[in-house]
Order: structure tokens, then C-alpha cells, then sequence
């Protein structure tokens, strides 16, 4: 097959998107889950309420001062000595912690877990809310577990919010029932900056206030990194979570605080300088709702968004086109700089918690968590995850952005690595650690971004899973364009064009399944693009497994051919 011929089939194929991309299946949300749920004791006092005159009991979750007089929820807590506590003690860095630096300071923690189905305590009504706690801890009991390791999840809540408000308490629960340990500290937001959500756009606000709002942003992944310290030495919960399988969900600031708690830097400084949080490499996936990145006038994570450059683990971002509090192009912004996996999904919602929108959260979060924690009562969570596109039901939502990067190498598995050249505007790629000193010193420069083959393949038992031989060739050497050509067809191996001279197989992959373009289960289409520059002789392919690199490349004037061959993931 020419060059010429290749164009004009992936021509033909952009009637056929679908046939390119990995994210193309719509799906129904995920139930109540399979567990009944319980929650530690956050039992309050009417009697304490009251002695303060006036005060609303959410002022003392929230931490809302009142009258100038101090307020956290420990002051009206009925059982404190069987409720959940943090004497967190406070760094001496000023220059991020403007007030507390060297002081500590109390939290209060809720857990919510799944809890055996013979479990009869009875759940507790919030006072003012009339929210139920589901079968609250009594006081001087341990918590009721279920007998099995399960992954922990912290939950950071949204600015001036508290894990008990109304929205909070109920995500809570629907992750507890999905199978996780969710433990969610009272950030108590105001009492470190007096910042409100509507005050969060407002460039005069922020710049006088800006060291109580950094206070309170490093404050929220140092809190959060405690909580961890708390479960695992904890004498039921300790024996209940898994320690290698620890998650972080947040949502508006609560999502930039498990960035932040997963390597983003902060910005600390009205000229955009960078400071690093409290981190916790124990967490090993986060999830964000409605994350908050900042402002163009000044973005959360340092100039550019440069400081989510130092994420560390995989990260799912959900994110509100109608959301002016947390602008969806400054979350695009900081998604797309994070090395390890990340993913965005947008959703036609305001900064908001509604009831409607419960089933596509949990089932984004849930999935995703599964996926990349590993689940062992899920199996089948990241061959679902790599092929979802939006969730039936609830807003309109979709995938805008998705990067894997793979998983740890097995059974001969190496990854195939992509280069670019920003001189000829060409991408190669190379499985041969032997190729990487030469190509870097022409010039190439990683992109980040890459698969996984084989080096060697031994056929297995089922042909339906065969390995074809990936073939390379060059345009150079025979007056063809400065390019390699790699495919996994053997049609294609050598090209039927004088202008190619086969270079050999290079790497073993899983052909696509013919008609449709499709990989066995669980499997990444690997897809490719073309530069669409034949007439120039300056052919050029780009191979990727991310859907939305591949419509980045065709609203740049490439062609997207569709998938060409199958990778793990």
C-alpha cells in the first residue's frame, strides 16, 4: 500500500470516528453498591449548642466564627473521646503557613464504611439538616467492619463545607457502599482565611488576603496526610483498610488539595512562585469534582500550572462547563500538564452538588478507583474504564481528555517510547533502549507518552490473541521521506512504495480485529495519524493510545487512520 493509498483510506475512515478511539461506550450508572454502610461518631450535644446563643450547629462544622469567638464541631461533640480527633501539628513555614506555622491544630475525622449486614445501630439525624448518619458508632463501641481488606479513600470537601453538610455527607455514603473506607476530615476552612466560594473569582479579595488563603490551601493536604497516619495505626481500621490500596477524592478546593497531596506544587506568592505541600506517596489515585485550579490572574498550581508537572499517580478530573468558580479551562490546563495517567471528563454543571448528578460521580469515581487501585471483587474495572465514554442518566457528560500511561511491565512487556523532532515536526517511536542516546542526541525529544509491546512473544494457547510482527521502515535511504513507518499488517510490511526501505521487525503487538477495528477485551487501541504531507515527500505517522492526542493531531490538519494495533494496558 502507497502513501497516496494510505490517505485516501483514512479519508474513508473519518466517517467512521469511532472506529479510532478507545472512549466510545455510553454506560448505565452503577447501583447503590453492594455494601450497607456505617459512619463514626459525630454524635453533638444540643445542650453545648445552645450555651453558644444563636449559633447554627453548621457554623461549628464549617468553622465559622461567630461574634469573634472561635468555632469547630470538637466544642459540640456529645462523645469525644469515641469520635474520630487529629492533633495536627503544624510545620514552622511561614511563608505557607502565615498563622499556625509551629502550632497545632485540632481536626475532627467521620469515617464511613461498609459494615456487616447484621449491623442494628441505629443512624443518627443531624441537627438542622435532618440528615442521617447510617448506623452511627455508638459511643464506647468500635466501629463494625466487615471482614475483608478494603482500599481507603480520604475525602476532602469543598471550601467553608464540611463532610457532614448536605451533598457531603450523602457522597460519602454512596462510596462507602461502593466498597471503600472513606474518612473525611472537618477542614474548618474559616478558621484559618475568611475566603467564601464567591469570593474565590474575585482578583481583589484574593490578592489582600492572599497568605490566609495559601494557610488554608497547604493546610487541607497536611490534614489529609494525617488522616492517613490516623486509619493505618487505628485498632479496627488498621486491620480493615488496605494499605497498598489508598485513593483521594475532593471535591471544588478539596480536589486541589489531593493534588496538591499527590505532588502538585502550590502557588505561594502573588508572582506566581512554587512551594511544595505536605505529600503522601501512600496514595497511589486521585479523583477530583469540579477541582478548583484557580484563575487566569493566578493559577493554583504556580505560573503555566506548571507545578501539576510533579503529579505522581493517575488522576480522573470532573469538571463543569457551566462552573465560573472553578473555570473549565484552567482545570484543561493543569489536567494536561500531569506526567503520570490523567483523564477529564466535563459535565454540564454549575459548582454544584446535586442529588441528579450522584449516579454519573460515583460511577465515574468508582470505575476509575477500581481501575487503577486494583479491585479484586472488580475485575473487569479498567477494561470498562478504557472504553468509557459517558454515563446514561444525569448531566450530559463526556471524556475530553485522556492519557494512560502503562502499567508496570510483565511477561516480557517493554514500552514503546514516543519522540518529536520540533525542527521537522515528525514523532518516532522505539521499544530499543539502544535507539534512545542516538535519537536524543539528533535532537528528539520525549514526549512522555507511550504503549506497551513485546520484545519477544511466545504465541499463546488461544490464536485469537496471536502477536503480529511490527515492522519499521524508512523513506530516507531511498529517496522516500525522513521518516519510519511502523505496522503490525503484513500487507504493509514492506510498503509497496519504492520510496520505503524495511528496516525489520522492531516489536510484537496484538493485531486489530478485522472488520471494525477492535482489540480483545481489556486491551488499548493503539491509534495512528497521518501529517497528510505526501505532495512534500515529508510523510510523517504519529501512534498513540489517547483519543483526545488523536483530535488534538486531526485539528491540526492531520488524518486520523483508526486503530492499528492493540496494546495492554
Amino acid at each position: 500500500m502507497t502513501l497516496r493509498h494510505l490517505a485516501a483510506a483514512a479519508l474513508a475512515m473519518l466517517a467512521l470516528p469511532a472506529l479510532a478511539f478507545n472512549h466510545e461506550l455510553a454506560v448505565g450508572a452503577v447501583g447503590n453498591g453492594l455494601y450497607a454502610v456505617a459512619c463514626t461518631n459525630v454524635e453533638q450535644d444540643p445542650a453545648l449548642i445552645a450555651q453558644y446563643g444563636g449559633t447554627q450547629p453548621e457554623d461549628f462544622w464549617e468553622g465559622k466564627p461567630s461574634n469573634g469567638q472561635a468555632r469547630y464541631i470538637s466544642q459540640i461533640l456529645r462523645n469525644p473521646g469515641t469520635t474520630l480527633n487529629i492533633n495536627l501539628p503544624v510545620p514552622d513555614q511561614r511563608h505557607l503557613y502565615t498563622n499556625f506555622a509551629g502550632r497545632q491544630v485540632a481536626h475532627v475525622v467521620i469515617v464511613c464504611h461498609p459494615t456487616p449486614s447484621s449491623n442494628t445501630d441505629p443512624g443518627y439525624t443531624l441537627p438542622q439538616t435532618g440528615s442521617t448518619v447510617p448506623h452511627m458508632q455508638p459511643a464506647g463501641q468500635w466501629p463494625k467492619v466487615i471482614g475483608t481488606r478494603l482500599p481507603l479513600l480520604l475525602f476532602s470537601h469543598g471550601l467553608a463545607g464540611s463532610p457532614i453538610s448536605p451533598g457531603h455527607l450523602e457522597a460519602l455514603v454512596q462510596l462507602a457502599a461502593q466498597g471503600y473506607v472513606v474518612a473525611a476530615p472537618f477542614h474548618g476552612d474559616p478558621r484559618f482565611s475568611r475566603v467564601r466560594v464567591e469570593d474565590i473569582g474575585d482578583a481583589a479579595f484574593v490578592l489582600t488576603h492572599f497568605d490566609e488563603v495559601v494557610e488554608l490551601e497547604a493546610m487541607r493536604p497536611l490534614a489529609l496526610k494525617a488522616v492517613v497516619d490516623l486509619m493505618l495505626a487505628h485498632p479496627v481500621f488498621g486491620g480493615a483498610v488496605d494499605p497498598d490500596r489508598i485513593g483521594a477524592f475532593g471535591a471544588s478546593m478539596g480536589g486541589q488539595a489531593i493534588l496538591n497531596l499527590t505532588g502538585a506544587r502550590l502557588t505561594t506568592s502573588l508572582s506566581k512562585a512554587c512551594s511544595e505541600t505536605a505529600r503522601d506517596p501512600r496514595v497511589k489515585a486521585a479523583v477530583g469534582l469540579v477541582p478548583y485550579a484557580g484563575q487566569t490572574f493566578l493559577p493554583s498550581f504556580c505560573d503555566d500550572q506548571s507545578g501539576a508537572d510533579s503529579v505522581t499517580v493517575p488522576f480522573l478530573g470532573m469538571a463543569g462547563t457551566e462552573d465560573t468558580t472553578a473555570p473549565v479551562g484552567m482545570t484543561r490546563q493543569a489536567v494536561n500538564r500531569i506526567p503520570a495517567s490523567h483523564y477529564l471528563v466535563e459535565m454540564n454543571i454549575p459548582h454544584e452538588f446535586r442529588p441528579e448528578y450522584v449516579g454519573d460521580i460515583i460511577t465515574w469515581t468508582s470505575t476509575f478507583l477500581n481501575a487503577y487501585l486494583g479491585n479484586p471483587l472488580d475485575p473487569g474495572a479498567m477494561s470498562r474504564f478504557i472504553r468509557m465514554k459517558s454515563v446514561i442518566g444525569g448531566p450530559n457528560d463526556e471524556m475530553t481528555i485522556d492519557v494512560h500511561q502503562p502499567f508496570a511491565n510483565t511477561l516480557g512487556e517493554e514500552r514503546v517510547l514516543e519522540y518529536y523532532h520540533p525542527r521537522i515536526n515528525h514523532y518516532f517511536m522505539t521499544i530499543e533502549p539502544s535507539d534512545i542516546p542516538i535519537i536524543l542526541a539528533d535532537g528528539w525529544q520525549p514526549t512522555g507518552y507511550s504503549f506497551k509491546g513485546w520484545r519477544w512473544f511466545q504465541p499463546p494457547s488461544d490464536p485469537a490473541l496471536a502477536a503480529a510482527q511490527v515492522c519499521r521502515s524508512y523513506g530516507g535511504l531511498n529517496g522516500g521521506p525522513n521518516s519510519h513507518f511502523f505496522s503490525a499488517e503484513p500487507s504493509e510490511c514492506p510498503l509497496a512504495d519504492r520510496g520505503w526501505f524495511l528496516e525489520g521487525v522492531v516489536f510484537y503487538a496484538r493485531r486489530v480485529g478485522q472488520p471494525g477495528l477492535t482489540c480483545p477485551d481489556g486491551y488499548l487501541k493503539v491509534q495512528r495519524a497521518y501529517n497528510n504531507r505526501f505532495p512534500q515527500n515529508d510523510s510523517n505517522h504519529r501512534f498513540s493510545t489517547s483519543d483526545s492526542t488523536m483530535r488534538d493531531m486531526r485539528r491540526v490538519g492531520w488524518i486520523i487512520e483508526g486503530a492499528v494495533m492493540c496494546s495492554r494496558p
